[in-house]
């Protein structure tokens, strides 16, 4: 009888953990990846086989990390799908993988013949034949209920609309409603420009071997792959730094800044910040931030609210709330400023915006505040005011700017930006970066991080989970807490995305049970994850 994989995963560790320690993902087009492969088997002699073999144990375990998240009825069968390339060659060597340290079945079906592979493909295939069962048919095979699908079918290296019979198998993929898993890029997506032509398969899961695929993050990539993890298969530190992009992909060990704490460390040196926000129609929107800041190792959130918002007790007893004159309207307004740049003078760091409303009287209290000397961070409707009066930046001087879409857009055509619209999500964050020499963080799938020293940093964490009302304030109140510990702007940026967005893969919520709540719950977890000392 199969088993869950969940119960294979402490094996799965031990064996993986000798293929960790790759650096930070620079993105590469597929011809550059194929350089990278070719420089390590030609000047530093590693065989091509031990390559593929890398790539394809690797993906093994994040295949089986990724199942183990499912209930076991979705996993009853490993179907793996191999194609005539060394895409083909990374699915034979998972197929073995998977059968060597898992009970749950394992059946690969050949869209050509062992015989027509690359040589390192055939090895790894022959050696697969003595263990798994492997049925070479021209013909899709037929799916079933249970079946976990690993799409090895087609590469980087496939240019135009996929050929038969591999456009056949590609639509059986995608219509068979199976949760599906893609080796190095999901067959049909063209790895350099992130466009189909035809037919491409449509992935829960992506894991990309050596560096991810500049088509990953751009065009019909996002969509396409789904989350997105990365394998290191031995390509030396020497011929990586080859690589001159200045865009990467940020995954789980590029953060660095969850180190230890100090034994003697008190709230005090862990960072105060204030949280500016809440008005009559958002007042649970600051509380999400504060909370996620709490959650985040701040030592002290205070939270400044309209004195006539009404707000049921807060989740948390240890969020210090401070209720501000607003003449009683429910909004910040003029006679809110004096009491918001005390409280603002004894923070280390503040957030302005979560629920503040875009009534008139805030635009008359943001016009009145003094802030200086310390780490601002913008967010929601703050965001927007900023686009309508962009020289509030002369006197507030900020650390981070964190839009969603439509807040970009505003905050372009604010700042006289050309807007390139969700086409090309980098240089719209990294001009706005620049023009206002501010870490900006562009919200949405594949969250960008640019910075105005020119680096973009794409996020890789995150599921469809976070599009619920509310998490955008909870990584705002991350990113402040960050701040208010003396982590520089882009690094607490980057390092909040990728635990919001890591902290949505964890729990029993799935994609749509999932609130914002519930994601605060989640990041000391997420934390853990990444860290020993978190």
């Amino acid at each position: 009888m199969s088993r869950s994989p969940t119960r294979n995963i402490t094996l799965a560790r031990q064996w993986w953990s000798r293929l960790e320690g790759i650096n930070a993902m620079k993105l590469v087009s597929a011809e550059k990846m194929r350089e990278l492969d070719s420089l390590t088997i030609e000047n530093y002699g590693i065989p091509g086989r031990i390559l593929m073999e890398n790539a394809g144990s690797g993906a093994a375990f994040r295949i089986l990390e990724h199942a183990a998240n499912l209930a076991t009825g979705h996993v009853r069968r490993f179907v793996v799908l191999a194609g005539k390339g060394n895409n083909g060659g990374d699915a034979y060597v998972v197929a073995r993988c998977l059968f060597e340290i898992c009970e749950i079945p394992v059946v690969l079906y050949a869209a050509s013949p062992v015989s027509e592979l690359p040589d390192d493909a055939k090895s790894h295939a022959e050696t697969a034949l003595k263990s798994v069962a492997v049925d070479e048919c021209a013909d899709p095979p037929v799916f079933s209920r249970g079946d976990f699908i690993i799409d090895g079918l087609l590469g980087t290296g496939v240019r135009g609309a996929p050929r038969a019979p591999f456009d056949k198998w590609i639509a059986a993929v995608n219509s068979s409603g199976f949760p599906v898993v893609s080796l190095d890029i999901p067959s049909g997506l063209d790895g350099d420009t992130g466009e189909t032509h035809g037919v491409a398969v449509r992935a829960d899961l992506t894991v990309t071997m050596g560096l991810p695929k500049q088509g990953m993050v751009i065009g019909h990539g996002p969509e396409l792959c789904g989350m997105v993890k990365c394998v290191d298969i031995g390509i030396p530190e020497e011929c990586l730094s080859r690589v001159s992009n200045n865009v990467e992909m940020i995954f789980e060990q590029d953060i660095q800044c969850l180190g230890r704490k100090s034994s003697d460390s008190h709230k005090g040196l862990n960072g105060h910040l204030l949280v500016i926000g809440g008005s009559v129609l958002y007042s649970g929107a600051p509380f999400l931030s504060a909370e996620a800041a709490l959650r985040s190792g701040a030592g002290l959130v205070s939270l400044a609210l309209p004195q006539s918002v009404n707000v049921p007790r807060p989740k948390m007893n240890s969020i210090i709330v401070r209720r501000i004159r607003d003449g009683g309207k429910g909004f910040f307004s003029e006679e809110s400023t004096d009491e918001l740049n005390d409280l603002a003078a004894k923070a280390d760091t503040v957030v302005i915006g979560p629920g503040i409303g875009s009534d008139e009287s805030v635009r008359d209290m943001l016009r009145g505040l003094s802030i200086a000397k310390k780490p601002v961070l913008w967010d929601a409707d703050g965001l927007n005011m900023l686009a309508e009066t962009p020289w509030l930046l002369d006197r507030i001087p900020s650390a981070v700017l964190t839009p969603h879409p439509g807040e970009m857009k505003r905050l372009l055509n604010g700042f006289n930006l050309k807007d390139a619209g969700q086409s090309d999500r980098m240089a719209c964050a990294s001009a706005l970066a620049l023009k206002t020499k501010t870490v900006t963080v562009l919200k949405g799938h594949r969250t960008v991080t640019a910075s105005p020293e020119g680096r973009v940093a794409v996020n890789s964490s995150g599921t469809p989970a976070l599009a619920t009302a509310g998490t955008g304030d909870v990584l705002a109140g991350m990113i402040g807490s960050f701040l208010a510990q003396g982590i520089n702007p882009a690094e607490a940026a980057e390092a909040a995305v990728f635990i919001h967005g890591l902290a949505s893969e964890l729990g029993n919520y799935g994609t749509r049970g999932l609130t914002a709540d519930d994601l605060v719950d989640l990041l000391p977890a997420a934390m853990m994850r990444i860290s020993p000392f978190a």
